[in-house]
């Protein structure tokens, strides 16, 4: 917490399950690398909170209750070459202004062909979804996870955008997991 100049490489964080439980969990840090990193099996693989600048590169964030929750100040952190797997939620965030780029990752939610297969999908991917929005407002809707009603809202929004960040768009998502 409150750090400039952080590098976390090379860790694991694993089984970290509990309603105040973290893979982990970021609040006021600045201008930090986080690369290759496993995030296996936690409540939230990452929280952040009021932090900024950060490059997350080559991190493998698989099945997590959330792969990445982020609230409040968050701005100008980038997302590149990493594997969002079998994640119940693989991004969340709680305003519809945004300035982190996610470029480049492979997400196992991703629906999009690759008619040149050149390994990229042709089609961006959006990974907020609406429920995870609602889930955020009211913690109790999440008994609906596995829904017919959940898989119905976040077509919509997808297809039209309402109440998730517009701009929190992958352009180029991978279609097999970095390796």
């Amino acid at each position: 917490m409150f750090s400039k100049h952080i590098q976390m490489n090379e860790n694991q964080f694993l089984n970290n399950w509990g309603t105040a439980s973290f893979g982990l969990l970021l609040k006021e840090i600045y201008d930090a690398e986080i690369t290759d990193n496993t995030f296996d099996e936690n409540t939230v693989a990452i929280a952040v909170e009021g932090s900024s600048r950060i490059n997350y590169l080559n991190n493998t964030l698989s099945r997590n209750g959330w792969g990445v929750k982020m609230s409040g100040g968050c701005y100008s952190n980038k997302f590149s070459n990493n594997a969002f797997s079998n994640n119940s939620f693989d991004v969340s965030f709680n305003s519809r202004l945004n300035d982190n780029e996610f470029s480049g990752n492979f997400w196992s939610t991703y629906s999009g062909y690759d008619l040149n297969k050149d390994g990229v999908g042709d089609v961006p991917h959006r990974p907020v979804k609406l429920f995870s929005y609602v889930v955020n407002k009211t913690p109790e809707s999440i008994v609906l996870l596995r829904s017919f009603f959940v898989d119905l809202i976040n077509f919509t929004e997808n297809v039209a955008p309402v109440f998730t960040p517009i701009d929190l768009i992958d352009n180029s998502p991978l279609m097999r997991m970095p390796s």
